[in-house]
């Protein structure tokens, strides 16, 4: 059987080049030996294999360098519960529509369902979450990964004995497809999707993530001609050039403003924003919210939501046009904003030492132009409402919101010629100690910040019972020192040597009081 093995992993692998596949993140494990031996040597010509031990880290790197690089990439695994290793990174995958392929060896068909040994049910195992599914057990099934949807499965059952007769073989590299062209986005059904903002008049603009350059010419574009109060993601990667259009309060201005009746509406671009206060708007289905975006979510049970496929152009003229009679801001908004905006400042300048003040800090100190990967939970709350806008580019899982694999993700979307920094919450980097062991495989300066305030800090202002902040008193310097990295806990004295843990120790007291006036200040 080791020839029909071999026919079966060469097709596996020439497909996978033919999707535009030019990295592999592999597993090695006994069932996927065949597709091992496929990649290795004459696939390495052709394609970057990275090997890792850890199925579930390896595919959330592959999922950052997907979004680094923008064109798809494959793990590999073996079978069993290697495969279902994949599952959180698919879903990820799944909610900004990454180019990720998850490719997992299988057992022979024959034995499903009879709970042999590293024998599950591999065939469908990500269910809705992964956009394409295919089975095989045999070379020569024309089979092809369609470039229009992902994530994608490629389950692969091989026959025993795995090896026997293999053959060295050279094969060419197929040419990557080329992208089916987007259809263009008709006037009728922009006018269609845009209807309800002809009847915003005060409305509050929020900017969520915009991945290429297009979309955020067109969306500061937008901002600059019709000047309306506006939000902004770090990942709009906007803030820097609208700085003085946005609000100076941030999310706390604009949630006031909606609390006041100031807004009687609200106008997303980009992806599902992060700030709690779209989270809120769940409440307040008497408020028209139209959403435009290239993802299918609308991130809220109700509203009208636009998607525009890739390569059409966001209907943003179309929307001016809807919002052209909105009337001026509402006239209580600049004042409270500029008296939020400076209370925030003196917070921060009052309790230097503590959580929000270390973001900012941090966000100061950081070197322009640095790529800025934002872990979930507290680190991109905070730095959403405290940092600095200076220039970075920005990275984030924001699919579905998970903590797990952040560090993981961060290093495969760390590109070279800067600096790349991850900022991450103390439980995220336990849930991904052994992201490190792929460090070897990045050629690029690397800052792994660490917000250490001993446990899930997010909670203690949400629940009384202190079982959510999961405390500890674990501290990262010997993490560094298993996998040979420096360590600091300074972000302006990191050593030259690279890469580098920061661990940041925000004082626990300060913090407190500081939420307290925050609290204040937002209760306007």
């Amino acid at each position: 059987m080791g020839n029909l093995n071999q026919a079966l992993a060469l097709e596996v692998i020439e497909t996978l080049q033919a999707a535009g596949v030019r990295t592999v993140c592999l597993c090695p494990g006994g069932r996927n030996a065949p597709l091992v031996e496929a990649l290795d040597p004459a696939g390495q010509a052709a394609m970057e294999v990275l090997d890792f031990y850890d199925e579930r880290g390896a595919a959330f790197f592959a999922l950052g360098r997907a979004r680094r690089d923008g064109l798809p990439v494959a793990v590999i695994t073996t079978s069993g519960t290697a495969a279902a290793e994949l599952l959180p990174a698919m879903v990820e995958a799944y909610y900004q529509g990454a180019p990720l392929v998850a490719v997992t060896a299988d057992r022979p068909q024959s034995f499903r369902g009879t709970g042999a040994p590293q024998t599950i049910e591999q065939a469908g195992l990500f269910g809705t979450y992964a956009r394409q599914a295919v089975d095989l057990d045999r070379a020569g099934t024309r089979w092809r990964i369609d470039p229009c949807c992902w994530p994608v499965h490629v389950n692969v059952s091989f026959e025993e004995p795995l090896l026997d007769g293999w053959e060295v073989a050279a094969w060419a590299v197929p040419a990557p497809p080329t992208p089916p062209a987007a259809p263009s986005l008709s006037f009728e059904a922009a006018a269609a999707g845009l209807g309800a903002a002809g009847s915003i008049r005060r409305p509050l603009v929020i900017l969520g993530g915009l991945w290429n350059a297009g979309d955020r010419e067109a969306a500061e574009a937008f901002c600059v001609r019709m000047r309306l109060p506006t939000l902004a993601e770090p990942s709009s990667h906007l803030r820097r050039r609208l700085d003085g259009l946005l609000l100076k309060g941030r999310e706390t201005s604009a949630a006031l403003g909606l609390k006041r009746g100031w807004f009687d509406g609200v106008v997303r671009i980009g992806d599902v924003p992060s700030f709690r206060l779209w989270r809120d708007l769940e409440r307040r289905k008497d408020l028209p919210v139209v959403s435009i975006s290239r993802q299918p979510w609308r991130g809220l049970t109700h509203g009208v939501h636009l998607q525009v496929a890739r390569g059409a152009p966001l209907p943003l003229e179309a929307l001016a046009e809807k919002l052209a009679a909105a009337g001026p801001e509402h006239p209580e908004l600049g004042a409270a904003d500029v008296r939020v905006g400076l209370a925030i400042e003196k917070l921060l300048k009052r309790f230097p030492q503590s959580e929000p003040a270390l973001v900012r800090q941090l966000s100061e100190t950081i070197p322009a132009g640095s790529f800025v990967y934002l872990g979930n939970s507290l680190p991109i709350r905070e730095w959403n409402q405290f940092a600095s806008n200076r220039e970075f580019r920005y990275g984030e899982n924001r699919g579905a919101n998970g903590i797990d694999g952040q560090i993981s993700t961060f290093l495969g979307w760390a590109g070279p010629a800067r600096e790349n920094w991850a900022i991450v919450g103390d439980l995220t980097a336990l849930y991904d100690l052994g992201a490190p062991w792929v460090v070897r495989h990045v050629q690029a300066p690397l800052r792994i910040v660490v917000v250490n305030n001993g446990g899930g800090r997010i909670f203690r202002r949400l629940f009384r019972n202190p079982r959510f902040q999961q405390e500890h008193t674990i501290g990262f310097d010997q993490w560094a020192r298993m996998w040979d990295m420096a360590y600091a806990t300074d972000a302006g004295l990191v050593p030259e040597r690279d890469p580098v843990i920061v661990e940041l120790r925000p004082d626990t007291a300060e913090t407190d009081r500081f939420w307290e006036g925050y609290e204040t200040v937002a209760a306007g």
